[in-house]
């Protein structure tokens, strides 16, 4: 167990809540200062404060799980790289190597030593993904991580001051979208000087000499939180094994072995089995895979805690060299949440034997679906654009899945509005899929369907992603799987896997985005709640009948309480 200062209570949440406050500033000034829509829209980003010996004391609250964990590991191999003795003012730090930070290239961090005097008091770091970072678009076939963009390892972009020319022309040489991947990093940097100054003022007001006090009081206390909700829990284990719809190459559907131990106040969990890593952009590196394996325990047993090195320190992840979920360099890995994702599911089907109230129904939202389109717009300039659109959330014990909303991921949706106004395509339709949340006592949320039509006289390069074509989300506790996810192009036959394809003009592409998994019966659904279902357009009548058990009047507008009732007792 972490030791740390002692802090009177309301001295301890005053200091807390300003520190999260700061990271949360960093965030805005992140936002309203990037130029692409995946960090200014889509929020696909992660803001923290770390002190000078690199663990984390507040993150902002729109922050994605993943970058949010990885960037714990970047810090404490930055500070190996360049240990503190070597940082000076006006230095800012860059890397986006998979296996350092979190696991595909796109993502790059950025660390921004604070000064205060002479002192390092600590650090502000960002992590954005970037639209593009050069390599084949999005590479949704790629074998090697090579086809994938360039990687930086952790070195410096500023160095006292001084920009480092040759690293802003390589980057600036190697995207298609210069003008937008350049301002996003000065606004990762921008976030970090603003976040700087702050923790500056913060220690001056405060009269803390340094952050490392409370950065422990903090880890302690989130410790402490998470060894007494695995202490609760009956010591055992628990084994589970998802088939996946991706296949290896001799054909055979990768498979994804999760064992959990529950030993005192401690978590072990070991993915020994699972399959190797493939020549496929789908495998997860370590970092992710820890990073998605303690967000699930986390959400599960302490979701109000905070995040830092207390979280993880009762939770031990591994899995074995050369797997999908532990790839040796140089395994593509550009969507890693094809299988990552689906880790969150292993382990909340674990834990729903010991605590079903507190776990989610598998998600239509495994793996995250993100579509790149690029191309030439009407005057003849490049666009390269992210379209981030997503299924239904699994039902919970007690709640609906929530629909056409990212989870595990915390990202949002692309506003087709913003899509529209940043590249020649027009959207034809996005509706909720009726009948495409999993029936249960809680419904699984909704899928949705999106078409797309490219407007420009040339074709559009489309990097299809998405998953769940073959495998639908199933349900939890006796709930019914939701529908799968399908893409046409043209309207021609669906699309079997990731790939990249050419849309002419006037070209459409359809995306039915997968429904989330119900959980309970549906029988034991209230039959008022299927009948708004109904009325909403939720849920079908003819599906409110076979698969609720409901018998509803002739104009299908009331229930027939009695009939109901007889009908689901025989």
């Amino acid at each position: 167990m972490t030791s740390a200062p002692q802090f009177d209570p309301i001295t301890f949440q005053v200091l807390w809540s300003r520190a999260i406050n700061i990271a949360d500033e960093m965030a805005t000034t992140l936002v309203q200062t990037a130029f692409s829509t995946v960090v200014r829209d889509n929020h696909d980003f992660a803001v923290g404060i770390y002190d000078a010996k690199g663990d984390l004391i507040a993150q902002a609250n729109q922050s994605t799980p993943g970058q949010l964990y990885c960037m714990q590991r970047v810090m404490k191999d930055l500070l190996e790289t360049c240990p503190s003795h070597t940082l000076a003012k006006g230095d800012v730090l860059i890397a986006n190597d998979p296996w350092l930070g979190s696991g595909h290239t796109p993502d790059i961090f950025i660390a921004t030593p604070t000064f205060r005097g002479d002192d390092l008091v600590g650090f502000g770091v960002t992590c954005a993904h970037h639209t593009d970072i050069g390599g084949r678009l999005a590479a949704p076939d790629a074998r090697e991580v090579y086809e994938e963009g360039i990687i930086i390892p952790i070195t410096k972009l500023y160095d006292k001051g001084q920009p480092n020319e040759l690293l802003f022309q390589l980057i600036e040489r190697n995207v298609r979208i210069p003008h937008r991947i350049l301002g996003d990093l000065r606004a990762q940097m921008a976030a970090n000087h603003f976040g700087g100054q702050r923790l500056v003022e913060f220690l001056d007001e405060s009269g803390l000499d340094q952050l490392s006090d409370l950065t422990d009081a903090v880890a302690a206390q989130t410790e402490q939180n998470m060894r007494s909700q695995i202490a609760a829990l009956p010591d055992g284990v628990f084994e589970n094994e998802i088939e996946l719809e991706e296949e290896d190459p001799a054909g055979k559907r990768l498979v994804i072995c999760s064992r959990l131990e529950v030993r005192g106040d401690e978590i072990f969990i070991d993915y020994a089995g699972t399959s190797l890593q493939v020549p496929l952009p789908i495998n997860s590196v370590l970092n992710m895979t820890t990073a998605y394996s303690t967000f699930a325990i986390k959400c599960a047993l302490t979701p109000h805690s905070p995040n830092n090195k207390g979280t993880s320190a009762p939770i031990h992840v591994s899995a074995p060299e050369g797997s999908i979920l532990n790839p040796t360099f140089p395994a593509a890995v550009m969507h890693r949440t094809a299988i990552v994702f689906y880790c969150v599911q292993a382990i909340f089907q674990q834990l729903a034997a010991v605590k079903p109230d507190r776990v989610m129904a598998p998600c239509g939202t495994y793996p995250l679906w993100v579509e790149r389109f690029a191309g030439k717009d009407h005057e003849g300039n490049p666009y390269v654009v992210a379209f981030n659109a997503q299924g239904g959330q699994g039902a919970r014990f007690d709640q609906d899945g929530v629909a056409t909303t990212v989870f595990p991921a915390n990202v949002s949706s692309t506003s087709i509005e913003l899509l529209e106004a940043e590249a020649p395509l027009l959207c034809d339709r996005k509706q909720l899929i009726t009948d495409s949340g999993g029936p249960g006592r809680q419904r699984g949320g909704l899928g949705q369907e999106v078409v797309l039509r490219n407007l420009a006289k040339d074709d559009a390069l489309l990097s299809l992603s998405g998953g769940r074509f073959h495998i639908a989300a199933p349900g939890m506790d006796g709930g019914g799987q939701g529908t799968l996810g399908i893409i046409r192009l043209d309207g021609g036959s669906p699309e079997p896997r990731r790939r990249q394809a050419l849309l002419g003009q006037d070209g459409t592409a359809l995306f039915a985005y997968p429904g989330g998994g119900g959980y309970g019966p549906p029988y034991e659904r209230d039959p008022a709640m299927v009948l708004d279902d109904v009325r909403k357009g939720y849920v079908s009548r003819e599906r409110a009948e076979t698969d609720y058990g409901l018998v509803l009047s002739n104009d299908g507008t009331a229930v027939d309480t009695q009939a109901t009732i007889r009908k689901r007792a025989s």
